[in-house]
């Protein structure tokens, strides 16, 4: 029977957030169906309008598509219609995104006019430097723990006989949408009355920690005579 020692190496790989994904949802809600239908097309226009001027590229935008329902509080007391859209936007820099954002409010003044922005998963990145030093520290952890354990039991390592990746633990950054759960904030009308932009504070993006894992398998041989130990 073959001698071995089985350990399992672990590192991390630190990901940094390279794009931030926001969900935008307008609404409008009319007592005639042709308004709110109208109306909602207009005020999805007026808004890629304005991201456009605020600082989002067109390719930072898509299409997130359209519902058109009636609230069943209506139906009973009078009648109405709801239309919302939704845009999608996909960002590099957090604080272009809030400006950007911060600029919609003066077209949601009216009350019948509803806004809502849910901040959706970032995207995280590495490098493949990065990517492969993180598998390699991992697998160095492994034989450093073998080679305690051989050094305490009087033997010493020979080969690798089995190598097995156990995956990666991926790590939350504590962001907006980074969660099991969702997040939406909700303006509906009121929009600002003027004054001086908003300044944001620049902060270093979000990271998030990740956790690779191997399990290794080396063989043993005795330490004085290099033959397999028993």
């Amino acid at each position: 029977m073959d001698s071995y020692i089985e350990v399992t190496g672990q590192s991390s790989l630190v990901e940094q957030v390279t794009t931030y994904r926001a969900d935008l949802s307008l609404s409008v809600r009319a007592a005639q169906a042709d308004t709110a239908i109208s109306e909602a097309g207009a005020l999805r226009d007026d808004c890629i309008r304005v991201l456009k001027s605020s600082g989002i590229a067109p390719d930072e935008m898509s299409e997130g598509g359209n519902a058109t329902w009636q609230p069943w509080f209506w139906k009973k007391s009078k009648p109405g219609q709801e239309r919302a859209f939704k845009i999608l936007i996909a960002c590099s820099e957090a604080k272009r995104l809030y400006t950007a954002l911060d600029a919609l409010q003066p077209i949601f003044e009216h009350q019948r006019y509803t806004l809502n922005v849910s901040m959706l998963k970032p995207q995280f990145e590495a490098s493949d430097a990065e990517r492969a030093q993180a598998h390699a520290a991992a697998l160095a952890d492994a034989r450093g723990k073998a080679q305690l354990i051989a050094s305490e039991s009087g033997v010493r390592l020979s080969f690798v006989s089995q190598v097995e990746e156990l995956g990666m633990t991926v790590g939350r950054s504590g962001t907006y949408g980074d969660e099991d759960w969702g997040y939406a904030t909700r303006g509906v009308g009121g929009g600002p009355d003027g004054g001086d932009e908003a300044a944001y504070v620049q902060l270093e993006g979000a990271k998030r920690i990740n956790t690779i894992r191997y399990r290794v398998r080396f063989g043993i041989v005795a330490a004085e005579t290099g033959k397999p130990a028993n």
